[in-house]
């Protein structure tokens, strides 16, 4: 009898496909092979995906790093004059930030992301916490560059940062692409 049988490949797919399953994790990102999907079908099973990872997040947030925190604090408070008095550090307001996930088409999320903010639907503290960011921060930030910029004396387009102008003469994948004839 030679092996691996004929059956093998679908018994791996199977025992793989359980073993992703009780982790809300869809087969394709457990198998690193997305080649079955489609588009939408990938999409939807990765909305699962990722709400059960926030749910997880959530939880790790409750049961661990919240109580490591108030440990710490608990420590630190030992130390005169090194924390504020701002009353007991189970009500300190306080966020964790995780890693965001990307959206496939960064142009279409970004089209949604300002009408979300226009229409009022989200802030951006919802939307920088999306990509993991903490909004403060990247405002802080953002001032910052403005005020080089007018400082500097450049308008906004002279700050942005330069793309290198493509070369189509390296584009092997263009079939429109033709050198033109020397005269």
């Amino acid at each position: 009898m030679v092996q691996p049988s004929t059956g093998y490949s679908e018994f791996k797919h199977e025992i793989l496909n359980e073993i992703a399953r009780c982790l809300n994790m869809p087969f394709n990102v457990a198998a690193g092979n997305s080649s079955g999907y489609n588009y939408a079908s990938g999409r939807l099973d990765h909305q699962t995906y990722f709400k059960s990872i926030r749910v997880e997040q959530m939880h790790l947030e409750a049961a661990v790093l919240d109580r490591i925190l108030i440990a710490w604090l608990d420590e630190a408070a030992l130390i005169p004059g090194l924390l504020p008095d701002l009353g007991p550090f189970a009500n300190w307001p306080h966020q964790w930030f995780w890693d965001g996930h990307e959206h496939v088409d960064p142009a279409k999320e970004a089209n949604a992301q300002a009408t979300r903010l226009t229409n009022l639907t989200t802030t951006l503290a919802d939307e920088y916490a999306r990509r993991g960011l903490d909004w403060e921060v990247q405002l802080r930030q953002r001032a910052k560059e403005v005020a080089l910029v007018t400082a500097l004396g450049l308008n906004p387009a002279q700050a942005l940062p330069s793309t290198p102008p493509e070369d189509p003469a390296n584009d092997s994948q263009n079939p429109d692409f033709a050198l033109p004839n020397a005269e």
